[in-house]
């Protein structure tokens, strides 16, 4: 399954990059430089990984991370979610400073045994990739209120977007999780977040 998760990833980076290289890259670059902005701040937040770790806001910070709303059962926009972030991890496999970070909209279904099996699906390596549990009533106002997209109240009501969050736990862009054309911006978004010494 997992070779074939990463076959689907492989694909679907080619099809963003256009396999063209550095060609397209300077002006897509350029683009995400001219939309650089601060949109809002993320909260304070404490969640488990399915390992059993405690992740807060704080062991984010200094980081350049990308966050998403999925559950496990999903039919819908998760897989597609799930396989850009498999190959975002592995094209920021080697630079430890990039995290990414998956919120269950589930919590009661997915137990740390089933996020484990789904991060196993997907490639996740546990220091890159976190796969987070709180309860409803604490993650429904951290989506709504600090990620500020749409309160999951009903699983399938979560969010599709994927939130690029810089050093300093500032949310600097939305990106469609299901458009594989998206994914080319995000790429270059992330690597001017990396490059970021000080605040904008």
């Amino acid at each position: 399954m997992y070779r074939t998760v990463r076959m689907l990833g492989i694909v679907l980076l080619g099809i963003a990059f256009g396999w063209s290289g550095c060609q397209r890259q300077d002006p897509i670059i350029e683009e995400a430089r001219k939309a650089l902005k601060v949109v809002g701040e993320v909260p304070d937040f404490t969640a488990e990984n399915y390992d059993g770790r405690v992740i807060t806001k704080e062991d984010l910070l200094g980081k350049v991370w990308v966050a998403d709303f999925f559950f496990t059962s999903c039919g819908g926009p998760c897989p597609i979610m799930s396989s850009q972030l498999s190959v975002l991890q592995s094209e920021f496999a080697d630079v430890p400073d990039f995290k990414v970070v998956s919120f269950t909209v589930d919590p009661d279904t997915d137990t740390p045994e089933v996020l484990k099996k789904y991060a196993a699906k997907y490639g996740a390596k546990p220091d890159k990739w976190y796969f987070l549990r709180m309860d409803l009533d604490k993650l429904i106002p951290l989506a709504e209120k600090g990620f500020r997209v749409a309160p999951p109240i009903e699983p399938a009501a979560h969010a599709t977007h994927f939130i690029l969050v810089d050093r300093w736990g500032r949310i600097r862009g939305y990106y469609p999780g299901t458009d594989t054309q998206a994914y080319e911006k995000l790429a270059a978004m992330v690597k001017l977040l990396l490059n970021e010494n000080e605040p904008a």
